[in-house]
């Protein structure tokens, strides 16, 4: 089982050419070295500040983060906690968001491990559980720790590479960040995982037990700050006077819209504010677990989630619910938790913007709050209309995805575009909203349909091909089996320990190459994407084709990669490798609507406005590595479909791909909704035209008028 833990950070910047000062409390005047008074900043500190613009805007200083002042005067500015300081003289003034303390991995460690010792020694006695964890909040060592961790930045780089040995600990330190705001259950639940970590089994086991009793009480839900004003009023006080820091130092830490994001910015402007430059940015961080037996009661993946909220909501594919909508039942019942389930189709031809336009509705009626994850459980269509449903609600809402298909499970799952078609446009509509936890379990692959699960595979190949030579070898190795065997949940594979761990690691690894590149780019701020590898060519002919999206993915990567060979990025036996590869998973290399060259130079037209103005068609150089496509001439591209199809006519089944089309593993043809709609409209516009001519032949419409309205319906 594997574990990742990512913040995505756009823009990140230091200013350091501006020398701090001592702190202060926000709001109050802060002490002005002589030094900083003098001109001496000058043309470098504009320049300084011209860098910061250009670099980015998430300023997380280690200590205090305050501008010396500069010699014009100061601008009374306060916007969302910022507070105006004058860094450039005469030109321009900054404003300063955040004041955040400094990273000290061993100090941190001391301190919670000290608030953990402190308040294991509270956590027996026989008064009830709500008094106990009382107790616990009011000793000076757990006040301590919680309020020092309230006051990093957790969300930064220096955070995660301070941490970046252990994850586990680094996702529980991100939530206790957040402890003002949070259930007693889920400040209960993050010091069992803390203690897991830093004092072994033996000390969780103390602290779950605990949580346990806790959940039992009618206050388990109650938030800390509710729950501070029943302490003494000397430790209710010191929380109080940190929340009231953390109001103008980080008001993500008081008062949060959701724990899973933050923002920052860099704001200039002249001293007369008649011209003003920021950059912004946003955060966000997110949790992948590769795990198994998710729906098992003892696996408390979504019970640490849910049972401090008090109740689940859930949208859940029709299929899963078919499958496994017992197992979720039971899990949330055993749990003591709510449990609210909303079924939808995971169809293709359901991925419509009415689709969403659905799910929002019945979220509302659910009265889904702004900072409830939503679980969605399903695969890639429902994790697209679900997650791009979630985007939409409230401008911003969190969910969890519990993956079933290999689609979602490496892919749409984790991925932070969320879309929808509309208007017979594939993905018009979309957002980028990845999920605050991703958990994918390959256990749920055993119901798939076989050609279901076949053409996920493409999703890890193209990972394989684009990022990671040793993933590429595994599946060299094992990806023929593991498509026979729906990785290793039919047959002897299940008893194989070596096979299973493989599997494991080929998810695992694929789910890593793809976060690593989608991440880093979370807003496709640029078109260097490893992971579109098979994804240039093949959305134009996708849907006409009525294929499965994997098996039309696996032809665009045999194009790719007998087109890496041409330009010599690849050996020709590396060629041969990647396409032995496709085809040995039984995918398809070519289908019969590539020969329509005009409809595949049409897509790379569209795909060219796409990418603003480039091409820009990852390939691999050499194998395991990316490379990019520029410039492919329509000639060109003509000769080359040709000569691939030549090529790949010597593979196995001529190069086609087994269960090609939706319609062959028993889902609908993508097609059918648009091409019975437009009979529909069709049938519409006759009925019209004929009550037209009627009222022609009748004399109650002069032959103008009903060329004109024929006109119209034409």
């Amino acid at each position: 089982m594997s574990a990742f833990v990512a913040s995505a950070v756009q823009a990140p910047t230091t200013l350091s050419s501006v020398a701090p000062v001592s702190p202060a409390l926000r709001g109050a005047p802060a002490a002005v070295p002589e030094a900083a008074t003098t001109a001496g900043v000058g043309a470098a500190g504009v320049a300084a500040g011209i860098a910061a613009l250009a670099a980015g805007a998430s300023v997380i200083r280690k200590g205090d983060r305050r501008a010396r002042k500069s010699a014009c005067k100061p601008v009374g500015l306060n916007a969302r906690g910022g507070e105006a300081v004058d860094s450039f003289p005469s030109v321009t003034t900054t404003i300063n968001y955040y004041e955040l303390d400094a990273i000290d991995a061993p100090t941190i460690t001391e301190s919670v491990k000290a608030m953990l010792k402190s308040a294991q020694s509270k956590l027996a006695g026989s008064s009830d559980a709500e008094a106990r964890f009382g107790a616990v909040l009011s000793e000076p060592a757990v006040m301590a720790a919680l309020i020092s961790v309230s006051r990093l930045p957790v969300f930064s780089h220096e955070m995660g590479s301070a941490f970046k040995e252990d994850l586990e600990l680094l996702h529980a330190l991100k939530q206790l960040k957040y402890f003002w705001n949070l259930p007693m259950s889920q400040l209960a639940v993050l010091m069992g995982n803390l203690a897991r970590q830093l004092d072994g089994p033996a000390s969780a086991a103390e602290f779950e037990a605990f949580t346990k009793e806790l959940c039992e009480t009618p206050k388990h839900l109650e938030a800390i700050k509710d729950t501070s004003k029943r302490l003494s009023p000397e430790v209710h006080q010191k929380y109080l006077e940190n929340a009231a820091h953390l109001e103008a130092a980080d008001p993500h830490a008081v008062y949060p819209t959701s724990i899973y994001r933050q923002c920052d910015a860099l704001t200039l402007a002249t001293p007369d504010a008649s011209t003003i430059e920021a950059v912004m940015s946003t955060t966000l961080t997110t949790t992948i677990k590769i795990a198994r037996n998710v729906l098992d009661p003892s696996n408390k993946l979504l019970f640490n989630v849910y049972k401090p909220l008090g109740r689940c909501v859930a949208v859940v594919d029709d299929k899963v619910d078919m499958h496994y909508g017992a197992e979720l039942d039971n899990y949330f019942k055993e749990a003591g938790i709510e449990f609210k389930k909303m079924v939808f189709s995971g169809n293709e031809v359901d991925k419509d913007i009415k689709d969403v336009e659905r799910i929002l509705v019945a979220m509302k009626a659910e009265g889904v709050a702004r900072h409830e994850p939503l679980l969605v459980v399903g695969g890639g269509v429902i994790a697209d209309i679900a997650g791009f449903a979630a985007a939409l609600y409230s401008r911003n809402t969190p969910y969890v995805m519990l993956c079933t298909s290999i689609v979602s499970g490496i892919d749409a799952g984790p991925s932070p575009r969320v879309c929808c078609n509309g208007f017979d446009y594939k993905n018009l509509y979309g957002a980028y909203h990845p999920p605050v936890l991703t958990i994918t379990d390959r256990g749920f692959w055993k119901t798939l349909h076989p050609g279901w699960l076949r053409h996920g595979v493409a999703e890890i190949i193209k990972m394989a091909v684009m990022k990671d030579l040793s993933l590429f070898e595994l599946m060299e190795k094992h990806g023929a089996r593991a498509v026979a065997t729906k990785f290793g949940t039919e047959g002897d594979s299940v008893n194989d320990p070596e096979f299973q761990d493989a599997c494991d690691l080929i998810v695992g690894k694929a789910m890593e190459g793809y976060v690593r590149s989608e991440y880093g780019n979370l807003w496709e701020t640029h078109q260097c994407r490893p992971h579109a590898y098979g994804h240039t060519w093949s959305p134009g002919y996708e849907l006409p084709a009525g294929m499965l999206h994997g098996q039309s993915v696996g032809t665009c990567m045999g194009l790719g990669a007998y087109l890496s060979f041409v330009e010599g990025w690849v050996s020709e036996e590396e060629m041969h490798r990647i396409l032995k590869v496709i085809s040995d998973c039984e995918l398809s290399l070519y289908h019969p609507i590539m020969d329509d060259d005009v409809m595949v130079w049409k897509t790379q037209v569209s795909i060219v406005e796409k990418r603003g103005g480039n091409l820009c068609a990852p390939i691999p150089k050499p194998l395991g590595f990316s490379g990019y496509l520029n410039d492919l001439s329509q000639d060109m591209l003509s000769q080359r479909l040709a000569e691939y199809k030549a090529l790949v006519g010597k593979y196995p089944r001529e190069g086609r791909g087994v269960e090609e089309h939706c319609v062959d593993v028993g889902l609908e043809d993508p097609q059918s909704k648009k091409t019975q709609r437009k009979a529909e409209e069709t049938e519409a516009a006759g009925m019209r035209l004929s009550l037209l001519t009627e009222l022609r032949d009748e004399g109650l419409i002069t032959a103008e008028q009903f060329d004109a309205k024929r006109a119209q319906l034409a």
